[in-house]
């Protein structure tokens, strides 16, 4: 008979599975193929689903995301997460020292570094306004 904790990790690492091939094995915001500590996201965060009432472990709410973007989306929506953290990361990284002085800024500046090359963002190219997902999962023209 199987124990409790190897039956949940079964369930765990099939839903992981599945979550993972929703886009191919790539992050749903980033379209780049997911690294090995790739993460969850909870599109509509747990918060958000506790007040809405909703299980935040419905399927159609988690999307596989790079442990990095996951990170700096934290439990921001879609739109706050587009116009807050998004949309300015090319003039964020335009004010990154060129020389970090401390060893906290310059983890600071790979981790601005890593993310914004995801997106294919610099500081003269913005973000495009569109996540993987959205692009992916619009509707064909003509269909």
């Amino acid at each position: 008979m199987p124990s409790v904790i190897s039956s949940r990790l079964e369930v765990h690492n099939k839903r992981r599975l599945e979550v993972y091939n929703k886009y191919g094995g790539r992050c749903a915001y980033s379209g780049t193929p997911l690294e090995p500590d790739w993460q969850i996201d909870h599109f509509v965060s747990k918060r958000e689903c506790w007040f809405l009432r909703k299980d935040p472990d419905e399927p159609n709410n988690l999307y596989p995301a790079q442990k990095i973007i996951n990170h700096y989306k934290r439990a921001l929506s879609l739109s706050l997460f587009k116009i807050f953290r998004m949309n300015d990361l090319h003039k964020k990284l335009a004010k990154l020292p060129k020389n970090p002085r401390t060893e906290k800024g310059l983890r600071r500046k790979e981790y601005m570094l890593k993310l914004a090359s995801y997106f294919g963002i610099t500081p003269d190219k913005p973000f495009s306004g569109v996540f993987y997902f959205e692009a992916f999962d619009k509707p064909m023209e003509g269909k």
